[in-house]
């Protein structure tokens, strides 16, 4: 009888972290940042990126190639099986090491896995896939113009988040789903408060951009973009 009401006890107290996990989350998404940011309006030197979500996971998408930044001196083709130089977006995601390199898809998740990548900071990987073509905007791929100084400084954060070694990112070797993605070392802890999502709203606030005040769920960076 003790042991299923430990169980019980167990069980409600983690719903109950659950419950105000996703009060928090809410609460911090409506809180705004940079609420009076206006995009750039079209003068020819603009940059178009995106903000992506599969539901889960948030990534920020920008062009290969700008004046600003030629992503592939520090990204070469040759880390990535099957891509060439017509290839014109890279999608950039922040998380947890583990996580990223043994769930490729939702059918591979393993618990304990999850609980530590959740509860417990992690070592983290930047996850980098080429991507062809211009995304189509929709609801999950929602574009953004910045300007020229928004953009440099979106740079910084992305580039602040590699581990570099000597002028390029410190590559994983053999790692990645597809011959088109693969992983690099990166900076920082991964935990339940301070994970993918909120790498990609601090992203956008690096460049003044509206964003939310904390944002741990998809939901929570998306919503400022739409």
């Amino acid at each position: 009888m003790l042991i299923f009401l430990l169980l019980y006890r167990g069980l409600m107290g983690l719903l109950g972290l659950i419950l105000l996990f996703l009060l928090s989350a809410f609460v911090g998404s409506s809180l705004t940042v940079n609420s009076s940011y206006a995009q750039a309006k079209r003068q020819g030197n603009e940059v178009e990126i995106f903000v992506t979500s599969n539901g889960v996971h948030t990534s920020l998408v920008l062009p290969v190639s700008t004046p600003y930044i030629d992503w592939r001196e520090k990204l070469p083709l040759h880390q990535f099986a099957q891509v060439d130089s017509s290839y014109r977006y890279l999608a950039f995601g922040w998380g947890d090491r583990r996580f990223f390199m043994q769930t490729p898809e939702w059918s591979d998740l393993k618990p304990g896995v999850a609980l530590q990548a959740a509860f417990w900071p992690t070592p983290t990987a930047m996850h980098v896939r080429y991507i062809r073509s211009r995304l189509i905007p929709n609801r999950q791929q929602q574009p953004i113009l910045v300007s020229p100084e928004e953009y440099r400084r979106l740079i910084q954060f992305i580039e602040a988040s590699f581990v570099q070694q000597d002028t390029v990112y410190a590559h994983i070797p053999e790692s990645g789903y597809t011959k088109y993605d693969t992983f690099y070392e990166a900076h920082g802890k991964y935990y339940l408060l301070k994970n993918c999502n909120n790498w990609v709203n601090e992203g956008l606030k690096s460049m003044g951009h509206k964003a939310a005040w904390w944002a741990p769920l998809p939901f929570s960076v998306m919503r400022h973009l739409r």
